[in-house]
């Protein structure tokens, strides 16, 4: 149609669309729509001169006839999708045209056309020629108006609106959106569609696009059927047609289902960051062997002062320089985020050290492997085991350690007479156990009260420690009576009896000697006791082949018995 032609009907629907047939045909773009067997039903002219064909020898036919078979087999494949999913579809194509052999590609485009019933009843596209990358930005720009129209299509709301603000054209889904009929649309203004709110709102945005001839894009909201409000994201620009009035192009998409997702991820976002700062242990986010996020807890559990140095740091720089294991901090650290990341889940023991004063801490740490933005991502919780560990020191003090005197029990005495044995079997080495029993202990309790008898009994353990290797384990057995335990003594008998005899004697000197309590008064003041009280002392040696623990301290006990019974103060060995 000429454009004169165009003009005297430009106010008509029938007008419109030879106005639009014009704007595709001088498009740079290929256009075209087929039905639903994937013949052609229209081509503009841009297509019709690259195939060799004209229009009427275009509609009606296939792919094949124009392209070369791997080519039309592709487009057919594609084709065949849309039509039997309903759903859009953008690619890059290659295609060879049969007539010139030139080879080209193109950024293609392609929509379901929906029939009266809701049937799909065949497909449009669009392709834009990307062979060079200068002719594609080119022809990006030069079509960026009709590309943004087809691409916009997908999402179905198209229309068209002269400066009377009065629609000349509406796809069927904006139709919808009023509830009528396209053709009952046409012509219409906003204030005559929707309630005077949204419509004032509506031409204030079209207003600007005509004044600044600006492209807007804004969010917009209209009543539904049911009464509820519908969020649509709409595009406007500015349409410049030659030897026609500008006209404004719209494009809208349905949101208010992303909208619902997006509050309800704000919604869930907001619950996760209230429990995560909320939380009482320290919890942290690294990507990459770095700190991504972190709650208050961590920042106050590390001594680091903001989130944001605490973004800055790995962690082993909030680590002990070597774990307990004597492994490096950094390498353990990367190997155990490493496993974590492959397991998917890792719990370990770690030595902290908070950044602001150095304070090395014992902490439990989880470590739990999720996908963050498309990256692997580790969450990690950090709890101070500081008292736990206190708790665990104390629970064991008391379990294996006399209460009063600080040695080893008789549980924990057995438990080192065992490894004794292991050790003097292994080694061939013999052994000795030394057993003995204050001779004037009952009288101290008597005279001066129990506080007295503990002040004794915490004064003979700390002799008796003095007296022994470091190797060696002194024990109390309960009320007066102690046990020392020497490993690994000598190969030979003689020579170990003689080194057992030696420190024995020690023993028996160093107890003897007086000693010096300090009482307490009702005033507070200090009262010094002196009292003397000696020990008799029972020995047994044991070679490497021995086994039995109970028969070895039996026999330790039994000559002490035989010092009492000589006169107190003695030393007796166990029959060997």
């Amino acid at each position: 149609m000429a454009i004169d032609d165009m003009a005297r009907s430009n106010r008509s629907p029938q007008g419109e669309l030879d106005a639009l047939r014009v704007a595709l045909d001088h498009a740079g773009a290929l256009i075209f729509s087929k039905d639903s067997h994937c013949r052609y039903t229209y081509a503009n002219q841009h297509f019709c001169e690259l195939v060799g064909a004209t229009l009427e020898n275009v509609v009606g036919h296939m792919a094949d006839e124009f392209f070369d078979t791997d080519t039309a087999t592709l487009l057919h494949e594609h084709d065949t999708k849309i039509l039997a999913s309903g759903q859009s579809m953008q690619q890059r194509e290659t295609r060879f045209f049969k007539n010139s052999g030139a080879r080209h590609r193109f950024l293609t485009v392609k929509s379901p056309i929906i029939g009266p019933q809701g049937e799909i009843v065949g497909l449009s596209g669009v392709s834009i020629d990307i062979t060079e990358s200068e002719r594609f930005e080119q022809a990006l720009k030069e079509n960026q108006q009709l590309l943004d129209a087809i691409l916009n299509n997908v999402d179905g709301y198209i229309y068209m609106k002269n400066r009377d603000h009065r629609y000349i054209y509406v796809n069927r889904a904006s139709a919808e959106l009023f509830r009528r009929e396209p053709e009952d649309v046409i012509g219409r203004k906003d204030s005559e569609l929707l309630p005077p709110e949204v419509a004032q709102h509506i031409r204030a945005s079209d207003d600007l696009v005509f004044k600044t001839g600006k492209r807007l894009a804004s969010e917009q909201n209209l009543p539904s059927t049911d009464g509820q409000p519908r969020y649509y994201w709409s595009k406007k620009m500015l349409l410049r047609r030659p030897e026609q009035p500008d006209c404004l192009l719209g494009f809208a998409s349905d949101i208010t289902e992303l909208k619902g997702a997006q509050a309800a991820r704000l919604r869930s976002e907001a619950r996760f960051r209230t429990l995560f700062d909320a939380s009482r242990d320290a919890v942290v986010v690294i990507r990459q062997g770095r700190f991504i996020d972190g709650n208050r807890a961590a920042l106050d559990t590390l001594g680091v002062d903001s989130l944001g140095t605490l973004c800055q740091l790995h962690p082993w720089d909030v680590s002990a320089p070597v774990q307990p294991c004597g492994t490096a901090s950094e390498a353990l650290a990367e190997e155990y985020m490493a496993t974590a990341l492959r397991l998917g889940h890792l719990r370990v023991e770690w030595m902290l050290r908070r950044r602001d004063n150095g304070l090395e801490t014992p902490a439990d740490i989880v470590l739990s492997a999720m996908d963050l933005d498309g990256e692997p991502t580790l969450l990690a919780s950090v709890r101070d085991l500081t008292d736990r560990k206190r708790y665990e020191a104390k629970i064991h003090q008391l379990a294996f350690y006399d209460a009063l005197t600080g040695l080893p029990n008789r549980r924990l005495f057995f438990d080192r007479l065992s490894q004794a044995v292991t050790q003097s079997r292994r080694s061939g080495r013999h052994g000795a156990v030394i057993y003995l029993d204050l001779d004037n202990f009952k009288p101290v309790n008597d005279h001066h009260g129990h506080r007295a008898g503990d002040l004794l009994l915490q004064e003979v353990a700390r002799r008796l420690a003095h007296c022994l290797r470091e190797e060696d384990t002194v024990a109390r057995l309960g009320g007066d009576e102690f046990v020392a335990l020497l490993v690994s003594v000598a190969p030979d008998y003689e020579t170990t009896r003689a080194y057992v005899c030696e420190v024995a004697e020690r023993i028996r000197d160093t107890l003897a000697q007086p000693y010096l309590l300090a009482l307490g008064d009702a005033g507070g003041r200090a009262q010094l006791v002196e009292h003397s009280c000696s020990a008799s002392l029972g020995v047994t040696l044991f070679p490497p082949e021995e086994s039995d623990m109970e028969a070895i301290l039996k026999l330790a006990d039994g000559a002490m018995y035989q010092a009492k019974d000589a006169g107190r103060n003695q030393i007796r060995f166990a029959a060997p």
